[in-house]
């Protein structure tokens, strides 16, 4: 692989402070009057996780965005101190959580398109230790300070409890029986990098149930659960967990659905929650109430007079700052 003989180092240092992890960058640019220039990028990554090690790159802005530097950061016990190198002048940094030692995949990585196409596949994500990215412009002149995510590409959906309010209806005071839980269009392949920034490029159970590509997945309970069975106008707080891709707001890709499937008054209905925005490394919380029958098709969203939902968005949880200097 070429790298540019236009470099610079990088120490990193870690740094224990009372704010999240932060991946830092100071970069000395030596020129005839050897001037110091420094500005500092803040890494961030998220939940109670470490990276095993970081893949960083540089890429020059020209319009073909060609590789400048590549470099493997590891972060291994008992070392405060690694180097990199990346060439002068603006440059579009993209960071990935790595395995230590494995470079292979991006051998043939030239420009900033080729990375583009890296796609990740959700049945090969852990979520103790799911894969991150981030990328921002490091600029000449630009604000000393910048904090970019290093996000996981996941986003959670949670119910976090479940009740029926069928008060008026001719079915009122029969219960719901539900009988699975799924998420229709999860996506399952990610695109993370890109014009417009990530997007999903598969999905699963698009239109409806496919138990059998979502009982094949390593973590079937991810998109697929039993559901809660009779439920009524007492609320059930048992939560439900689900996993899969972010699926920004984006044209011509479907949204995300939350579906609740089961038996009301003798007739199979469904609740298909329509997500408009899921976003990487953020969990979704619902607290859901059933109001009338549900859709006869669980490709057909209901609306909000049918279910109401109450929504709350955190951030998945943060982890100590590292400090990195170049």
């Amino acid at each position: 692989m070429h790298l540019s003989a236009r470099c610079i180092s990088a120490a990193i240092t870690t740094a224990f402070l009372q704010v999240p992890a932060f991946f830092s960058s100071c970069e000395r640019v030596t020129t005839t009057m050897d001037v110091h220039t420094e500005s500092q990028i803040y890494i961030q990554w998220t939940k109670n996780t470490t990276p095993k090690a970081i893949d960083l790159f540089f890429f020059n802005l020209q319009a073909a965005e060609k590789l400048d530097s590549y470099q493997q950061l590891p972060f291994p016990e008992g070392h405060s101190h690694l180097y990199g190198v990346s060439g002068t002048g603006p440059k579009r940094m993209v960071a990935l959580s790595g395995i230590a030692g494995v470079t292979d995949p991006w051998l043939d990585i030239s420009n900033y398109g080729g990375i583009c196409k890296k796609t990740y596949r959700l049945e090969d994500e852990d979520l103790d230790a799911p894969q991150l990215v981030a990328e921002t412009l490091v600029v000449s002149g630009a604000s000393r300070y910048t904090v970019l995510p290093l996000l996981p590409m996941i986003s959670q959906i949670r119910i976090r409890s479940v009740s029926c309010d069928f008060s008026g209806r001719p079915y009122a005071g029969k219960f719901f029986s539900n009988s699975k839980l799924y998420i229709s269009y999860a996506a399952t392949e990610y695109k993370p990098l890109g014009p417009g920034g990530g997007r999903p490029v598969s999905w699963i159970n698009a239109g409806g149930l496919d138990s059998l590509a979502s009982l094949a997945l390593p973590h079937p309970e991810w998109v697929l659960q039993k559901g809660y069975g009779d439920i009524g106008p007492s609320r059930i707080n048992t939560e439900k967990n689900f996993f899969c891709y972010a699926n920004p707001l984006q044209d011509g890709i479907p949204r995300t659905r939350l579906v609740l499937e089961g038996m009301l008054d003798g007739k199979l209905c469904y609740y298909p929650l329509e997500l408009a925005n899921l976003e990487p490394g953020k969990t979704y919380d619902f607290n859901i109430t059933l109001r009338r029958m549900g859709s006869p098709d669980p490709d057909i969203p209901v609306s909000s007079d049918v279910v109401w939902v109450e929504t709350l968005t955190v951030p998945w949880e943060n982890r100590e700052p590292y400090t990195v200097s170049f």
